[in-house]
């Protein structure tokens, strides 16, 4: 039986900070169960998992996809300074004429955004096209702050607050638990569970327009784009008394769930942990490849195939905007 809170969705219109209806919220930095910062190139098992096809775009990140194009959120909005810098510091100047002179390309209806360079990137990533995200193992890239204060309720910990981005990219690990439709788009789904030792993480504000990658046969693909996360929390369903909160949560047991403006769900029960969402690829894989003619082999196939299949539709209260 499903539970009432799950009919509910936040969603906000800039990163992390303002909500006005029941949707998810942007991300922010990449925070880690354990504790201490992944903020070099993943190595090991990690390597070539996506740190490479990472580049700055204003205060967030952007993803490679093909020699002139790369891709990001488009709740983010197009920053002040047209470019695009590797994590190698290499910059490039992004073309305002494209697309008309729109400057970029929205996919579809979804967060989606695509922008053109100029120059030419030597490598990018490969699309993830199937339809079988949900079990895989994730890493996923992000710019916001490190974890804040500890969260506690009846003196369990239950997670850490948000703390402002400070633009550091980090990294880090977890599993596609499943896909949610959020007004007509899928996302891939993560929860942050009490995991340890394995760089279990969740997003906070700043982490919009990160990637996420599935390693698929052993070759990691981009399968994902940073769009939101659970929250607001309180500890009451009270409106207007300004104690609502921002925290990555493994366990939101107590916790009601929403905002002030929009109303509260809950107390939730123990055990369940907030989750990450992001823009999932695959869907629009068919749409990304025709704005950059990089197509992907079999990738029409696969997409026909899955599109026969119905995917489970979960909501939750997310706050979309990572942005704050």
């Amino acid at each position: 039986m499903s539970l009432p809170w799950r009919h509910f969705i936040r969603q906000a219109l800039l990163f992390v900070g303002v909500f006005g209806s029941l949707l998810p919220r942007d991300g922010n930095a990449v925070i880690l169960y354990d504790s201490g910062e992944n903020t070099t190139a993943p190595t090991g098992i990690y390597t070539d998992s996506g740190w490479a096809y990472q580049g700055e775009y204003g205060d967030f990140l952007g993803t490679m996809i093909a020699p002139q194009y790369f891709i990001t959120a488009g709740h983010i909005g197009v920053s002040a300074d047209p470019t695009f810098t590797s994590l190698s510091d290499v910059t490039y100047t992004i073309d305002a004429s494209a697309n008309g002179g729109q400057g970029f390309w929205t996919v579809g209806g979804t967060d989606l955004r695509i922008y053109k360079i100029n120059e030419t990137f030597s490598s990018y990533a490969t699309l993830y096209t199937g339809t079988a995200e949900e079990g895989m193992d994730l890493v996923v890239f992000g710019r916001g702050g490190p974890r804040g204060a500890e969260v506690e309720l009846g003196g369990d910990l239950k997670g850490w607050y948000h703390t402002g981005a400070d633009g550091v990219v980090r990294w880090g690990e977890n599993v596609v638990d499943g896909i949610t439709t959020l007004e007509g788009n899928e996302y891939l789904r993560a929860s942050f569970d009490a995991v340890a030792g394995q760089n279990e993480a969740t997003l906070s504000v700043g982490d919009s327009g990160g990637a996420v990658f599935v390693n698929d046969g052993g070759v990691w693909k981009l399968a994902g784009i940073n769009f939101g996360v659970d929250g607001f929390f309180d500890t009451n369903n009270i409106t207007g008394d300004g104690t609502e909160f921002d925290a990555a949560l493994f366990d939101r047991g107590g916790f009601y769930q929403g905002s002030d403006g929009s109303g509260w769900v809950g107390p939730l029960p123990n055990g369940t942990a907030a989750s990450f969402y992001s823009a999932r690829i695959s869907t629009s894989a068919l749409e990304i490849q025709s704005i950059v003619g990089v197509p992907e082999p079999g990738g029409i196939c696969l997409l026909i195939v899955g599109g026969l299949f119905g995917l489970r539709r979960c909501r939750h209260l997310i706050k979309k905007d990572l942005t704050f």
